[in-house]
């Protein structure tokens, strides 16, 4: 069977990495899978590419050039002719290219949605015209794959409509070749080691965490806090360190691809996002027995079953944030176990046959 996954490019980000790794892991099961590059020809995961084909049509197809549209649709077109599913990878030129693309062709069109859209577009406030856009290709999309149940309602709320019985929830999985490291016990009297892992933007709340170190110092707790990612607020976010001065206790350590490094190191990931699908990092961080302190941001809460509140706080503050940090410490080892052992229910495996089920109908999966 053949899979074509479209996709903006191949950067850093979130998406990228799930169109990756569930791309490699489905041609490891015998898919044939192609992920094909709309808006530009960079591709950061080379190294992690060893199974599928990547086509790059960025050069044809350019969104500010109208007269380029016409020879892009066709190079899309065909690659959806050689193809038995296309997946727009995510809203916008792939959601829009997979549905033109594949008008009257009767091939088999899914939406992978990644985010929760009610809040997203809440906050955002997305363009009035890309707004009826998306609307318009999710409500005629029969199949759209979720990554939590919490995205899946978003979906509906933002369409105004119930969930259909065909809008499947097929959450990210932890990376087999990531390495965990074994866990010890921590010395007493160390600072404690928080890590933020992500873009330094306005909807991850990046204000919370220098609250947060400064709610922990009021309580007495020695912090260091490390900061892995870029984006528009890093220069703010620098002055305020040194205007607070908490220049000795911030590291910004910038754009890293070896995030599996940083939070080896880590006692308590920070996660303070406005809202949030189901994180990757939070994924990462799980084997590796890292405590996690986040605010309430939609699917996240979902990963950690029965024990939620060991993990979210309610209220979005650095003084709920910087108890919880305060309490996980007295049962540090109970709650490292239980996030390696919840990790084993996103395992790549049980993941990927998910998603083989669902590529696959039943008479297909019968006959191979």
């Amino acid at each position: 069977m053949k899979v074509a996954i479209f996709l903006r490019d191949l950067g850093l980000g979130g998406v990228e990495r799930c169109a990756v790794l569930v791309g490699e892991g489905l041609a490891a099961l015998g898919f044939e899978v192609t992920l094909v590059l709309l808006g530009g020809s960079r591709n950061l995961w080379q190294s992690r590419i060893k199974l599928v084909k990547v086509v790059d049509l960025s050069g044809q197809w350019q969104p500010l050039k109208p007269w380029t549209w016409l020879s892009g649709w066709r190079a899309a077109r065909n690659i959806v002719r050689e193809h038995d599913v296309v997946i727009a990878g995510t809203f916008l030129l792939p959601l829009y290219m997979a549905y033109a693309a594949s008008m009257g062709l009767g091939k088999r069109v899914i939406g992978w949605v990644h985010g929760p859209f009610f809040e997203l577009d809440a906050f955002a406030r997305m363009n009035r015209v890309h707004r009826a856009a998306c609307q318009f290709v999710y409500r005629r999309l029969k199949e759209l794959v979720f990554v939590s149940n919490h995205a899946r309602n978003s979906m509906a709320r933002w369409l105004e409509m119930p969930p259909r019985d065909t809008w499947a929830v097929l959450p990210n999985f932890v990376d087999e070749q990531q390495v965990t490291p074994q866990l010890v016990e921590r010395e007493m009297g160390l600072a404690l080691r928080l890590l933020f892992v992500g873009r330094i933007a306005e909807e991850k709340q990046p204000h919370l965490w220098l609250d947060t170190l400064v709610a922990l110092n009021i309580k007495g707790v020695s912090a260091q806090l490390t900061i892995v990612g870029d984006g528009p607020l890093e220069a703010e976010l620098k002055k305020q360190v040194q205007e607070r001065g908490l220049l000795a206790q911030v590291e910004f350590a910038g754009r890293r691809d070896n995030v599996g490094d940083y939070l080896a190191q880590a006692d308590v990931l920070l996660l303070t996002s406005n809202f949030e699908g189901c994180p990757l990092v939070v994924l990462e961080a799980m084997p590796m027995g890292v405590l996690i302190a986040s605010t309430n941001a939609g699917g996240v809460y979902e990963l950690f079953g029965e024990r939620r509140s060991d993990f979210v706080v309610e209220a979005a503050t650095a003084e709920a944030l910087a108890s919880l940090i305060v309490t996980q410490q007295a049962q540090r080892m109970k709650l490292q176990n239980f996030l390696i052992k919840r990790a084993d229910q996103y395992s790549q495996a049980h993941s990927l046959q998910q998603w083989s089920a669902l590529l696959r109908p039943p008479s297909v999966s019968q006959n191979a």
